[in-house]
């Protein structure tokens, strides 16, 4: 299990997370959901151990986090960040191989990895193409199949991995192929952790939700459990109208009104 107790980050006189835990599960997804500024990203990079908090732990299989070695960490953990920046004309499958590098295996070993997370991702069809050709969608693909490289392995242990709004920019149906594969990744006993803004996606994938308001947590469970009104308008301060799915039982949300500006809605009707 990855498990952050009780962490809380101040820059200056700025609290940006106050208080917070969460637990991710091998073998589960993991949505955490909030608008803009409410120390997502913050809480994302802690439990990556890319920045310190003020206070609080956070443990990797019941190990003290700032006790694991740099390469002894990242054999548990990869990370997808918003942005991943190739400076080289590298292929598509050399991308993915540096997700390998960490690990020191037989080349052989290395090579079938990168195959199946290809397969997976399906790039495998334009693994020769250069990485800076590809479509927005594609390259984040790629990226997928390269932090998966990072921890796909026989071994059977927990492993995680932890993605920073990995559907920004991507149309629909690159939204739902990226969370599939999170779900189906989750059958290896890989924990996914990834921060999402789209609030009807999230409920749809992920086994837990938090809810994260002002660098607070003011809710977490399951989509039925806490995919409610009062916990959306209460973290998101909008009114929207929760419904369910009446075949999968899934709740969605609907705006209860479109923004207005003095009284007068800002979208005006379509004449026919």
């Amino acid at each position: 299990m990855y498990e952050a107790n009780d962490l809380s980050l101040r820059i200056g006189s700025k609290v940006i997370l106050d208080d917070v835990s969460i637990k991710l599960h091998p073998g589960k997804f993991t949505a955490v959901v909030g608008p803009n500024g409410a120390g997502k990203s913050s809480l994302l990079k802690i439990i990556a151990g890319e920045q310190t908090p003020s206070q609080g732990a956070v443990k990797v299989n019941g190990k003290n986090l700032r006790t694991y070695r740099s390469t002894e960490l990242s054999m548990l953990r990869a990370v997808l960040p918003q942005q991943q920046v190739v400076q080289f004309a590298f292929s598509v499958e050399q991308v993915i191989h540096l997700g390998r590098h960490v690990h020191r295996s037989r080349r052989s070993h290395d090579e079938r990895i990168v195959a199946e997370v290809m397969r997976l991702t399906d790039v495998y069809k334009f693994r020769h193409r250069s990485y800076p050709t590809l479509s927005g969608g594609e390259k984040q693909r790629v990226q997928l199949a390269r932090v998966l490289a990072q921890v796909w392995d026989d071994a059977v242990h927990p492993r995680y991995v932890l993605m920073d709004e990995p559907t920004a920019s991507l149309d629909i149906a690159q939204q739902q192929h990226i969370f599939a594969l999170a779900r189906q990744v989750c059958g290896r006993n890989i924990g996914v952790m990834a921060i999402v803004h789209d609030l009807n996606q999230a409920a749809r994938f992920a086994d837990e939700l938090y809810f994260i308001g002002d660098g607070r947590l003011v809710a977490s469970g399951s989509a039925r459990e806490v995919f409610t009104r009062a916990v959306i308008q209460k973290t998101f301060r909008c009114n929207v109208n929760v419904y369910h799915d009446p075949c999968s039982g899934c709740p969605f949300i609907i705006p209860e009104t479109f923004p207005s500006v003095n009284n007068q809605s800002i979208l005006k009707p379509v004449i026919q």
